[in-house]
């Protein structure tokens, strides 16, 4: 199944196994979007988790209320965003856009928590990834930041 492999692919969701893969795939919704659409805007309340089909999205941070926004990275196909929303299901800290016209799966934070209730396995597998995902994206971030830093 194309929605199994693609999940499958993601670092969020390695380790699983086919049933596990279907189970979360039985809970995935895929939208299409146009060039330059908002996905989701900073500030908003966060309740999925979106995968990258086709396309690529860029993720924009204001940097002051008046000022326009920096796009502080980009997501292509098989990457996973909006994954914090998972962890504390608050309001989101950046605004994603599309660079190009894209797929998007998404997957339901409400509807994952009570999956990983009922498959505690699957639930330790992919909180597991999350923990390894942030702590990855952080210090790429940490990385970025102390080069901006050293650069004034």
């Amino acid at each position: 199944m194309e929605c199994a492999r693609a999940i499958g692919g993601a670092a969020l969701f390695k380790g699983l196994t086919a049933n596990d893969l279907d189970q979360v795939c039985e809970l995935a919704r895929t939208k299409g979007y146009k060039s330059g659409e908002i996905i989701f805007s900073e500030g908003s309340y966060g309740d999925e988790v979106c995968l990258v089909l086709k396309g690529m999205v860029r993720v924009e941070l204001a940097v002051h209320p008046k000022a326009d926004s920096t796009t502080i990275h980009r997501f292509s196909e098989g990457q996973v965003f909006g994954e914090l929303s998972l962890a504390d299901r608050r309001n989101r800290s950046a605004t994603v856009a599309c660079e190009t016209d894209c797929e998007i799966l998404t997957l339901s934070c409400k509807d994952l928590l009570a999956l990983f209730d009922r498959n505690r396995h699957l639930g330790y597998v992919v909180m597991g990834n999350l923990a390894a995902l942030l702590s990855t994206r952080l210090r790429e971030t940490n990385s970025r930041l102390i080069s901006a830093v050293l650069l004034e």
